[in-house]
């Protein structure tokens, strides 16, 4: 049996492996810059974080969701594994990047 590495179709860049945090809000938010090595702009992934809440999330959506990446990057990087914003200000977008050992 061979493992093969999963592929971005777009890019072909190799997709991490499985990461794990805790809380379903963290979670999907890395399982989604997880399948998205280009990275997603903020807007956009408020929507997609808060896709089951019925009013969209709170108010400060964009300033939860840095709290939640905030979060994340504590439990993701002894995985070897961070969010980082590749800008800041309008159109944002937030990556799942590797940390070097």
């Amino acid at each position: 049996m061979t493992r093969r590495l999963r592929l971005c179709p777009a890019c072909q860049r190799p997709l991490p492996e499985a990461l794990i945090v805790t809380g379903p809000r963290r979670q999907r938010l890395v399982n989604i810059l997880a399948d998205r090595p280009d990275g997603v702009p903020v807007r956009d992934l408020v929507d997609l974080v808060y896709a089951d809440d019925p009013n969209g999330g709170p108010l400060t959506a964009q300033r939860s969701l840095n709290v939640i990446a905030h979060r994340a990057n504590i439990q993701l990087r002894p995985q070897g594994y961070q969010i980082k914003s590749m800008w800041l200000g309008r159109g944002a977008r937030y990556r799942l990047t590797r940390i070097a050992p």
